[in-house]
């Protein structure tokens, strides 16, 4: 399986974090249209967790990874509800196991991208430029619905 390298999320998060308001929204915009279907399931958890600041930071992460997927030239099939639906099941028992063991293995072998777990993980847990550490409920929401985007897109990629 395709591993997305540091490298590239480096890349692409000094790409996405460089661009102006018009450029960020161009290629958010592309990312989206590609899966619209997947980012309507990811997107739907803030409303369900009723928090705004959860939505922005989901897309921030969906365009960096989806462009690490680009600048790499990893291609995805589109993400359906079908293969949602067939995640969802598994990810919640695996969810439920992690939360009672705190089982690292399980998260890591659900995903298996573990550059983008880790980098997924400094952010939530880590510093931003200012010296703020992420709010303890949006860094719990971050990391579950993160840990489901970067399973899904892992599922989703196009072996060569």
């Amino acid at each position: 399986m395709t591993q997305i390298t540091e490298k590239y999320i480096t890349e692409a998060t000094l790409k996405i974090d460089g661009l102006t308001e018009d450029s960020l929204e161009r290629i958010s915009e592309a990312h989206v249209l590609a899966q619209d279907v997947f980012v309507g399931y990811i997107l739907s958890s803030a409303v369900e967790y009723e928090n705004d600041a959860l939505l922005d930071y989901l897309i921030y992460y969906f365009n960096i990874f989806s462009e690490a997927f680009s600048m790499q030239g990893v291609k995805m099939k589109k993400i359906d509800e079908e293969m949602i639906d067939g995640f969802q099941e598994e990810y919640i028992q695996t969810l439920d196991e992690y939360m009672e063991t705190d089982d690292q293995d399980l998260i890591a072998s659900m995903c298996n991208q573990p550059m983008m777990v880790s980098f997924l993980i400094h952010e939530i847990t880590g510093e931003d430029e200012t010296g703020a550490v992420m709010e303890e409920d949006l860094a719990s929401h971050v990391f579950i619905v993160g840990v489901a985007m970067i399973a899904l897109m892992n599922r989703a990629i196009i072996k060569d």
